[in-house]
């Protein structure tokens, strides 16, 4: 996977835009839309229309990133693996994953 940026055009709600982030961040929502049987632009829509003054190619970031950690905290919530005995919020490994706003999801 190239770590460097693609930028893509994309049509929201009728507008065409671009928007520039690494490949990782591509294939992360096309996962997550994969998982929530939507589509990557069907996402993209969602996340513009709550993203406020935020730039979208950093709005985008954060999406993805909160969908991750959430999935962490939950997996932490429901697992005595080698997570140990973690909720929401609390330290692991000198790493603090603490719950999200909602409104990044």
């Amino acid at each position: 996977m190239n770590s460097g940026i693609t930028k893509r055009s994309v049509l929201i709600t009728g507008r065409k835009t671009s928007i520039s982030l690494e490949d990782m961040f591509w294939h992360a929502l096309k996962d997550i839309a994969a998982e929530q049987r939507t589509s990557a632009t069907a996402l993209l829509v969602q996340i513009n229309q709550k993203r406020g003054n935020t730039n979208f190619s950093s709005a985008v970031r954060q999406f993805v990133m909160a969908y991750y950690i959430n999935l962490v905290n939950d997996l932490r919530k429901n697992t005595t693996s080698s997570l140990g005995d973690c909720d929401a919020g609390t330290q692991s490994a000198g790493v603090t994953l603490a719950p999200l706003p909602a409104t990044l999801l």
